[in-house]
């Protein structure tokens, strides 16, 4: 119970917190004359963030009963030890939200949700509330192994909580370099990265609040003066009305599988990289990156 009342907290007072480092963006954008905003842009971020907010309503209380059912059938493993019970609750959930998010980019059908976050040719704090719609559905999937181990679901979620609006705050060009804190954790530097549509930045730095599990995993990116930071996705989409940024990427599934190919391809199509086309017309990540010119 006390787990829930601290998510409960951490929710509230993350609102307000939001809303007022997208006001100071604001006006520091608007002191130094840089447009970090755009309205269209904005609004569309704002009912992303809503719509996540009625998703997790609506599914979060019945996947948090899910959990509790895993907890109780677990192992009961978890430390009793409170400090130890807590560190290795945070690293071992922020490493599995690392595969889940990995995945969300390597694994079109997990893409065509997660692209709603990054759609966005902007980068600031609003981008940081443009949610991935059915992440909470998802990061009920990939967080089963902590309840089965024996930690708390509420303790779960209030990790989760915490780490999200970790997150949101990474989502700014303002902060230019943390120092030391840039080899240990997720900066708004790294972040800004992990957003960029160059060909040399696609698919790294995908940690939600420690940077380490990329370098471990070889995903890891530095931004570079050298290359400057372009904002969005590679494949260019006029994107007709907010619901069109929600499903556009389902409906280009839908057709691509709708083609005459053989069921393999068509299943390459659901299942396989972003980018993947079976007559070469399209490039995956690793296709680009691998024609890029050795420097």
């Amino acid at each position: 119970m006390l787990g829930f009342i601290n998510s409960k907290w951490v929710v509230i007072w993350s609102i307000p917190l939001t809303f007022l480092l997208i006001v100071a963006e604001l006006y520091i954008g608007w002191r130094q004359q840089i447009k970090y905003y755009n309205s269209i842009d904005t609004r569309d971020n704002i009912l992303l963030g809503i719509l996540f907010a009625g998703v997790e309503a609506l599914f979060g209380g019945v996947c948090l009963l899910m959990l509790f059912v895993f907890y109780h059938h677990g192992f009961q493993l978890a430390p009793h030890n409170i400090l130890v019970y807590w560190l290795l609750l945070y690293l071992t959930e922020d490493l599995l939200y690392y595969w889940m998010h990995y995945l969300d980019h390597h694994i079109r059908v997990l893409w065509a949700g997660h692209i709603t976050h990054h759609s966005s040719g902007e980068f600031n704090f609003s981008v940081g509330v443009r949610a991935a719609l059915f992440e909470p559905v998802e990061k009920f999937i990939f967080f089963i192994p902590l309840a089965v181990i024996g930690f708390k679901p509420v303790d779960i979620l209030l990790i989760y909580i915490l780490s999200q609006t970790y997150g949101t705050l990474a989502h700014t060009r303002l902060i230019k370099n943390l120092g030391v804190l840039e080899y240990f954790f997720v900066t708004p530097s790294h972040h800004r990265v992990h957003h960029a549509k160059n060909v040399k930045y696609l698919d790294r730095n995908f940690g939600m609040t420690i940077i380490i599990w990329d370098k471990i995993f070889g995903t890891f990116q530095k931004e570079e003066a050298a290359e400057p930071i372009q904002f969005g996705i590679r494949k260019e989409t006029p994107y007709k009305s907010f619901m069109d940024v929600v499903t556009n990427e389902i409906h280009q599934i839908i057709k691509d599988v709708r083609q005459p190919i053989p069921f393999k391809e068509k299943m390459k199509y659901i299942f396989g990289s972003p980018g993947y086309s079976h007559d070469g017309s399209r490039q995956t990540t690793k296709q680009l990156q691998k024609s890029q010119p050795k420097l």
